[in-house]
């Protein structure tokens, strides 16, 4: 005899919705326990997944024909594909559930507002400034950057912008200088939000600006067992999201050549003489940058 199978507490997936079980209802989880759920039980966003709750109508087509203009493609010669199928052949989209979903990728880079998911509500840069050395010293300010990929990172830094700069009298005449090198902290954002583990959902890059240092921290170890000692040494570059690393080269915010890490203390020997910091915490799962003010 068949014994009928009994679900789990396991979240069930129709029509592009997620469920659990509650008591002898299914009903929708809050956007916290959908995160934890999405964690325990394998639910794993890579830059190729789709998100379900997406359609093509979040995808900036605009932004998408900009970007193949870049590439050198040709969009206007003839014939030319639908743009599904266009959005499809660029990993933009791709068929879930019958329809036309953004990837995870095609919202992170072309989406009109990538926040809005549940699935990405957590994708963006947490900025905080601190009084003190510590998060336990007073808050005296914060912000955040989202949308696309690259429009985090610049709002990130115009974020770090708007904290000040210090004055060096070293000098005969009076030098202001920033909190810390743009190209330093650029390098250390965009290699957060590109290489970062997306299958930990809940959680941001997070930059904190403590009073003596700034430091960034990216969910997930360091992807394609990449050390630190690799990194440092300016290794291969092995990116966990390929597709979005493209992207990023292609708007002139990444070289693809693993100088970030070079071109990082270059800036900060020059502008401080000293070592920027990288740990590599593969039992928390984050990957944390420090640059000494």
């Amino acid at each position: 005899m068949d014994v009928p199978r009994i679900r789990g507490f396991e979240p069930l997936q129709f029509d592009g919705r997620f469920f659990v079980r509650r008591e002898r209802s299914n009903v929708e989880p809050s956007p916290a326990e959908l995160q934890e759920l999405f964690n325990a039980f394998g639910f794993v966003l890579t830059e190729e997944q789709a998100i379900p709750a997406a359609s093509v109508q979040d995808v900036d087509i605009d932004a998408f024909r900009l970007f193949r203009r870049k590439q050198g493609i040709d969009i206007e010669a003839e014939p030319q594909p639908s743009i599904e199928n266009d959005l499809r052949n660029a990993d933009v989209v791709r068929e879930f559930d019958g329809a036309f979903r953004p990837t995870l990728y095609g919202l992170l880079i072309f989406g009109k507002k990538p926040q809005s998911h549940r699935q990405t509500g957590g994708f963006f840069i947490q900025c905080t400034a601190y009084l003190g050395t510590d998060r336990g010293t007073e808050v005296i300010g914060g912000g955040k950057g989202e949308g696309r990929l690259y429009q985090q990172v610049l709002s990130a830094i115009s974020w770090v912008k708007t904290l000040g700069w210090t004055e060096d009298y070293s000098k005969l005449i009076r030098e202001d200088r920033p909190l810390i090198p743009e190209v330093a902290l650029r390098e250390a954002l965009v290699n957060a939000v590109v290489h970062r583990d997306y299958s930990i959902t809940g959680s941001s890059v997070i930059l904190d600006v403590f009073k003596d240092r700034v430091v960034v921290t990216s969910p997930g170890a360091l992807p394609n067992h990449m050390t630190v000692e690799n990194v440092q040494a300016g290794g291969i570059p092995r990116a966990r999201n390929q597709v979005m690393a493209h992207a990023m080269l292609e708007v002139g915010l990444m070289e693809k050549r693993g100088r970030g890490w070079m071109t990082m203390r270059s800036a900060m020997m020059e502008f401080n003489g000293t070592e920027p910091e990288l740990v590599n915490d593969v039992a928390n799962k984050f990957v944390r940058v420090t640059l000494f003010r």
